[in-house]
């Protein structure tokens, strides 16, 4: 449900993107589409982890958007100045976030198939 949740938070984006017929010139910095995955990849886990009722009081500081920054090496206008890119054209956002939708679920089918061998034993 809260992939759900995250993945429609990028429709506003997405209709955006798709109103202007004109694609935006890439960024000189443009954040390449795989490491960009990986990016929301990691913000998507982050934002299910800083869901959970009892966690680290220190979450934030430890796995906040500064760990992302730090993580790629990248800077927030450089994360913005590409994530505005990639919304302006539609199929690399979608193959992005189909991607990371099926790592996901992916993540989420081992976890159950872990649960299962466990309940076994």
């Amino acid at each position: 449900m809260k992939n759900h949740i995250f993945f429609l938070s990028f429709i506003p984006i997405f209709v955006l993107g798709c109103s202007e017929l004109v694609f935006k010139k890439k960024p000189k910095n443009l954040i390449n589409e795989k490491k960009m995955e990986q990016i929301i990849y990691d913000a998507t886990v982050m934002d299910i982890m800083s869901s959970f009722s009892k966690k680290n009081p220190n979450f934030e500081s430890l796995m906040g958007k500064s760990y992302l920054f730090e993580k790629y090496n990248i800077d927030s206008l450089n994360l913005s100045q590409s994530e505005s890119y990639y919304a302006k054209n539609p199929r690399l956002y979608y193959r992005m976030h189909k991607n990371v939708i099926q790592r996901i679920n992916n993540q989420k089918d081992s976890i159950a198939i872990l649960e299962k061998e466990i309940m076994k034993n």
